[in-house]
């Protein structure tokens, strides 16, 4: 368990790709003026309102929702949906791969989906929001984070990223030097099931 100073939950990887993959029916409605039917997809439902197997906490209950995201089939970068100043921020350890314009691209079903997927669950009146949260979300993307110096950390950094945004540590202190050491941490925690913090 990681220590929270922050009052977050996480979804999964699967949350996003079914998020994602639902874009271009999602497109299609608002081209027809029709609406998108949210119940339809209870899977995504599920997770918003906390009854999905894992995923129990409502997220009218949380002000963030991390998640990994791969882009390209082959980077990982941390997201977060913070549910507070309604915008999706990322944490990308290999920025020259992406630029900001393609970054915002790829995510703008997220940015786009995300706040009529809450709107549809309630979230926004159950938290007291304005109708201006429905709007599409604006990228924040995180600059001034360490970054990695090779081609095969994303994955460490993007959970590093994610431990120390939630438990409120300086991710300054992040760095390359210490990937080797955070990857055997890692093993270890998920073969004795021991958090070790």
């Amino acid at each position: 368990m990681i220590p929270s100073a922050q009052n977050f939950t996480t979804v999964d990887t699967l949350f996003m790709r079914l998020l994602v993959a639902k874009w271009p029916e999602y497109q299609e409605c608002i081209k027809e003026n029709r609406p998108f039917h949210w119940k339809e997809e209870y899977r995504l439902v599920d997770y918003v309102v906390g009854s999905k197997q894992d995923f129990q906490d409502p997220w009218v209950n949380v002000d963030y929702i991390y998640s990994p995201f791969n882009i390209h089939g082959n980077h990982w970068i941390l997201l977060c949906l913070d549910l507070v100043r309604c915008q999706v921020k990322v944490w990308d350890s290999l920025p020259s791969l992406t630029s900001a314009e393609d970054m915002r691209s790829i995510l703008v079903p997220i940015q786009e989906m995300v706040p009529n997927l809450l709107d549809t669950t309630g979230f926004f009146v159950r938290r007291g929001g304005s109708s201006t949260h429905k709007e599409p979300w604006p990228l924040v993307i995180v600059d001034s984070i360490p970054l990695q110096r090779n081609n095969s950390d994303c994955g460490v950094f993007t959970i590093k990223y994610f431990e120390y945004e939630a438990s409120g540590l300086d991710v300054a202190t992040l760095c390359q030097e210490n990937m080797s050491y955070f990857r055997k941490q890692l093993a270890f925690q998920l073969w004795t099931n021991n958090p070790m913090y």
